[in-house]
């Protein structure tokens, strides 16, 4: 929150904007202090690990990434 606070008082000209239409460099300069180590890592995870253990859902086994695999009702 306080990169868009200062993304608005260096451009109070722009108006209203979607996040998509600020500076996302100029706002990682003001947030990477407090965001500490930002690390990837690559697991096997899918979203359906550790899926059916308790009740049985309707998944797609065949492709996990599927978006009825993921949707959360």
């Amino acid at each position: 929150m306080p990169a868009g606070i200062v993304w608005m008082l260096e451009n109070p000209d722009r108006g209203l904007v979607e996040a998509d239409e600020m500076d996302f460099q100029r706002c990682l300069e003001i947030q990477r202090p407090s965001l500490g180590p930002v690390t990837g890592h690559y697991t096997d995870w899918t979203p359906l690990a550790g899926r059916g253990e308790l009740f049985s859902e309707d998944v797609d086994s065949d492709d996990p990434w599927q978006f009825r695999n993921v949707l959360v009702a």
